[in-house]
């Protein structure tokens, strides 16, 4: 298995152009601060959602392994079975947060930052509920 965020080509390319983006854009500093999460551009909020949203997808990831791990053991083909839910379910969240954050800020900048923001509490969720596998 590619992992969670692997398993959505689109994705993947809207995460690399964004940080292209964010790495190739110059952040203006505050006369107050140097830290991009006190900026209040749309740029900076992103910036600052990045590490949130890799920290849920590293969780979930981790966890959706162990229980993957633990059910190929004793039913393989409950785990078949939660490989492809959880297939459905990565579409299902993207394109739920993707309208999410259309819906919310149309044409805006900050429509990434309230995607990300969408996965990382999407990912969240389905960690507790996979954990629930686990006993």
């Amino acid at each position: 298995m590619k992992g969670i965020a692997g398993m959505a080509p689109g994705v993947v390319g809207w995460i690399l152009a964004m940080g292209m983006a964010v790495a190739l854009a110059p952040v203006h500093a505050t006369e107050d601060s140097e830290d991009p999460c006190q900026q209040g551009s749309a740029m900076a909020a992103f910036m600052c959602q990045g590490p949130v949203w890799k920290a849920a997808e590293q969780e979930l990831q981790g966890t959706y392994d162990r229980v993957m791990a633990s059910l190929k053991q004793y039913d393989p083909t409950l785990a078949a079975e939660l490989r492809d839910a959880q297939r459905l379910w990565i579409k299902l969240r993207e394109q739920d947060c993707s309208l999410y954050a259309r819906n919310r800020v149309q044409g805006s900048p900050w429509t990434g930052f309230w995607e990300s923001e969408c996965q990382a509490e999407q990912a969240r969720v389905r960690t507790e509920w996979l954990k629930s596998f686990e006993g």
